[in-house]
């Protein structure tokens, strides 16, 4: 091999590698856009998911006031002892409720928001475990409260008929 062959040959190896590395940049780079992309749609599907559940259990705490007060209307009884000073005005029973309802807002959103702060992603398996375990916790409290209102107003409309 001559020296100009060595040269080239030298000068070839060198581009490869350059090549090579900019191809490794360029897929490492593509690979956390997929990842920021997925985490995005995960967290989309994730606040999409509890605001379908709080629109449902707003939904159900209205029709628990509105069903209750024509149940009192009509001669029936509160059977929630905790409610009994209450029911007897509307507006005061709405009030109670929505109180409630807010109470219950402020508390899950904000565990939903330590959780969101704490970035659980860059943490290690266990932690992440952990993080997501209480998330859904909360997501299963969420569907008990709703199908506890969704007894409690099958239960009124049942009285009603």
């Amino acid at each position: 091999m001559s020296g100009m062959q060595c040269k080239a040959l030298v000068r070839c190896t060198y581009l490869i590698g350059i090549m090579h590395e900019r191809v490794n940049e360029r897929l490492l780079s593509m690979n956390n856009i997929q990842v920021d992309a997925l985490h995005t749609i995960s967290a989309k599907v994730r606040i999409y998911h509890r605001y379908v559940l709080w629109v449902i259990l707003g939904g159900l705490f209205a029709l628990d006031i509105f069903t209750t007060t024509i149940s009192l209307h009509l001669g029936n009884f509160e059977k929630n002892p905790l409610m009994v000073p209450f029911v007897h005005n509307p507006v005061l029973h709405g009030f109670i409720k929505i109180i409630a309802y807010l109470f219950l807002f402020v508390a899950i959103e904000g565990a939903v928001l330590f959780i969101e702060e704490k970035r659980p992603e860059s943490k290690p398996f266990w932690i992440r475990l952990n993080f997501q375990t209480l998330y859904w916790m909360i997501i299963f409290i969420m569907i008990f409260l709703i199908g506890a209102y969704l007894y409690v107003v099958i239960n009124n409309i049942r009285t009603l008929s």
